[in-house]
């Protein structure tokens, strides 16, 4: 309900109190009893209004009843207009009726008179009627036999007989007379009806036409009573018609106020049924809506519950399932370890391994004998070997001295002097041993700062975490030359795989930005790079893959990012669908969905086979033939036909699919990226799948999984770099803490800078003499 500012008053209205005026405002209790007093005038108002808006209606309901009483009448009165239609039709063929007899008593006294004139002439009496009798057959007998006196008694006896008969006729006249008057009081009966009627007829203009039509009768009946009168008819007739009529009016009246009652009866039980029956529309209405909705909130539940019950056994094969998607084996009946009778390798042998030699000797006292006590005589030796690790932080204290010069030979120094041992940073006692330590640890054994603190810790070096985070910006600069050696050497690959991962940048998050960000990866053959950006977008793609010296030949997953660079690049670049991500979609596609087990089962083993016809083809291929063998036809044709006839089969079950089903999505994209897919069949070097990408990042996840990510733009730069550094050492098998050992002693032997030639450190570029130095043992 709305509110106006005269319902509430002013803010400031004087309120007395106690006999002393006061502001509202210096009174909050007083302007809350206001309030709500004002609100118990506006709930009362409101209840006035609806309770006129009640009656209201309930006078609309009334004058809507009669309205329909009025109409019922109305019908009624057309009733009994047209039975007096009918009555008055009928007096209309009596007043014929008695037209036609006023014509012969007219003609009848025409006679009357001419035989009255003709008695007069005869000096007979008019009183006597014999003649009277005799009256037409003297019209009609012969002049000759009327002028006997006999004939004439006879006439005049005719004639008073006519004349007794026109009296009785007057007699009959009078008393139709009297009835006539009754008929005209029924008249005015029916013009005070007509009055009732007018009243009625406000709302039905086709009765006023019938009562009109009412007045001419009423006229009509009128002049036929001018006419009763003039001609002195027998009304008798008249007379008991107008009785019975009178009577029929009775019972029509008493059977009118019957039906009428009867009718008021069936109106009150008809609206009482019309409000029953609107009420329950009304309800019908509302539960027809509610079911219509309660459907559609049904079958949009039923698409979620399955969208879920997927997306929840996707995600619980995520969380607890094997993290392989191999199809399980047929296990083998040879036992697992060595078996027996099989010759063994023996004990490794590691001749690199350091050796210090420990004589332990038995006490003296037992090499006294110990009757005579001659001392024992040595007899040879028994040798063994213990394989220990020792791991202990040491302090090198570098003792200079200082030499002056013994002589006056101006020509030569006062003093000289050993130089100083190198550091990597200035100002700092740890040496290179121990940033190399440490760099391994973050980067290579993927720990968090903290516990690589705690772990110095427990080797009697204690360094705090904060330490060890703000040396980073220091590192930084050591390793910015195998950023653009690693990438410059990957650009000449044909063959590349391309991924990228969540990754957090804590900083991001201050500037009211997200704190998501990317990391990269771009994997050849012998080298992996790392990037981490805060976009996903095509850019950092060709940042990545753009700078190709040849046709690159990407494996990759299907973002769109990808698909967007390779249109720009305009055919620099291929794309090679992974056809692991396409298995996958028929994985998730029956997640949750018992129906399509079997189904997903189907397209896993045509995927499998087309796997294992490739492996078949890879065993017969030589890529230094420039024609390979018969038996690499054999399989390349076996694989092209494989190939062709799973692509047949989607495009056969995705058109008899209905478009709304489930399976429908993974065909779709199966087709879609047929071109992507199909580029390994015809080059074999092109791998099927985009898993070395996906080995490539599994340590670089862990390790964000387990520090968060970085803290700042600048450590997430020098992270990838140091991902990249590390993933490209163990993809060539060197050992990545003596390389960074030695990396770092020539930074310090160098003055705190990188050299200025990196490629003897790189592994595609360094002596073999070097590379043996530095290869991982084992």
């Amino acid at each position: 309900m709305a509110s106006h500012d005269e319902d509430f008053g002013s803010d400031l209205t004087p309120i007395e109190a106690d006999g002393v005026l006061s502001s509202s405002r210096s009174s909050p209790a007083r302007k809350r009893r206001d309030w709500r007093s004002l609100y118990e005038q506006a709930h009362a108002r409101a209840e006035r209004e609806c309770s006129r808006a009640d009656v209201a209606e309930a006078r609309a309901e009334e004058l809507r009843w009669a309205e329909v009483a009025a109409r019922s009448d109305a019908v009624s009165w057309k009733s009994r207009f047209k039975s007096c239609r009918r009555r008055l039709s009928e007096a209309e063929e009596e007043a014929k009726e008695l037209r036609r007899t006023e014509k012969d008593a007219l003609s009848s006294q025409a006679e009357v008179a001419r035989l009255k004139q003709f008695l007069a002439a005869a000096g007979v009496g008019a009183g006597k009627g014999a003649a009277v009798l005799a009256q037409h057959k003297i019209a009609r007998e012969p002049r000759a036999r009327r002028d006997t006196p006999r004939d004439r008694s006879r006439e005049a006896r005719q004639l008073s007989k006519a004349l007794e008969t026109v009296q009785s006729q007057k007699d009959r006249l009078q008393a139709l007379r009297h009835e006539n008057s009754g008929l005209r009081k029924a008249v005015k009966e029916a013009e005070t009806q007509e009055s009732t009627i007018r009243g009625l007829s406000g709302m039905i203009e086709c009765l006023r036409e019938r009562l009109r039509d009412f007045q001419d009768q009423r006229d009509r009946i009128r002049v036929l009573s001018w006419q009763v009168d003039t001609q002195r008819l027998d009304l008798d007739g008249l007379r008991r018609s107008l009785k019975k009529s009178e009577d029929k009016k009775q019972s029509l009246s008493q059977a009118l106020a019957d039906a009428q009652a009867d009718h008021r009866k069936a109106l009150r039980r008809s609206r009482r049924q019309k409000a029953a029956i609107k009420s329950l529309a009304r309800k019908n209405a509302r539960l027809r809506r509610t079911a219509k909705s309660s459907r559609a909130r049904i079958e949009k539940l039923e698409g979620q519950y399955v969208r879920l019950r997927a997306s929840a056994a996707v995600l619980q094969k995520v969380l607890f399932g094997s993290r392989s998607e191999q199809q399980e084996k047929p296990r083998s009946e040879r036992r697992r370890g060595q078996q027996p009778g099989a010759p063994g390798h023996g004990r490794t042998w590691r001749p690199a391994l350091e050796e210090k030699k420990e004589e332990r000797n038995p006490p003296r006292d037992a090499r006294m004998c110990s009757g005579c006590g001659k001392p024992y005589v040595m007899n040879g030796e028994r040798s063994s070997a213990v394989i220990e690790i020792e791991v202990k932080a040491h302090t090198r204290r570098i003792i200079r001295p200082r030499w002056r010069r013994g002589c006056g030979c101006a020509s030569s120094p006062l003093e000289v002097t050993a130089p100083p041992a190198p550091r990597l940073f200035s100002r700092t006692p740890y040496g290179t041993s121990v940033w190399a330590c440490v760099l391994f640890e973050r980067y290579a054994c993927l720990r968090p700062l903290h516990r690589v603190s705690a772990w110095m810790s427990d080797q009697g070096l204690p360094v705090s975490a904060g330490t060890l985070a703000d040396s980073v910006p220091r590192f930084l600069p050591l390793f910015e030359p195998f950023d653009e050696a690693i990438r410059a050497h990957q650009s000449k690959a044909a063959v590349r795989h391309g991924d990228e991962t969540v990754w957090r940048i804590q900083s991001l998050s201050e500037a009211d930005r997200t704190s998501r960000a990317w990391l990269w990866t771009s994997v050849s053959h012998d080298a992996v790079y790392f990037h981490i950006d805060p976009s996903r977008s095509a850019k950092v793609a060709t940042q990545l893959f753009g700078g190709a010296a040849c046709t690159l030949f990407l494996v990759c997953d299907r973002l769109s990012s990808y698909k967007t660079m390779a249109y720009e690049l305009g055919g620099a670049v291929s794309l090679c669908w992974c056809w692991a991500h396409q298995r996958r979609d028929f994985i998730h596609g029956a997640a949750g969905q018992a129906a399509l087990t079997r189904w997903c089962q189907e397209w896993i083993e045509r995927i499998a086979s087309v796997y294992k016809l490739n492996e078949a083809r890879l065993e017969h291929y030589d890529p230094a033939l420039e024609r390979q063998t018969a038996a690499f036809t054999a399989a390349q044709a076996a694989l092209e036909a494989e190939v062709e006839r799973l692509f047949a089969t989607a495009e056969q079950e995705l058109a008899a699919l209905p478009a709304g089903a489930r399976e429908t999505k993974a065909l779709r994209s199966l087709l879609n990226h047929r071109g992507g897919l199909s580029v390994f069949v015809d080059r074999p070097l092109v791998p099927m799948d985009n898993n070395a990408a996906e080995r490539a990042l599994r340590g670089p996840v862990i390790g964000r999984r387990l520090s968060f990510g970085s803290d700042s733009e600048t450590g997430a730069r020098f992270t990838a770099l140091m991902y990249s550094v590390v993933a490209t050492l163990k993809i060539n098998r060197v050992d990545v803490r003596r390389w960074l050992g030695a990396w770092l002693e020539a930074c310090a032997e160098n003055g705190g800078q990188p050299p200025e030639d990196a490629s003897p450190w790189l592994p595609w570029s360094m002596s073999e003499e070097r590379r043996l130095a530095l290869m991982a043992p084992g």
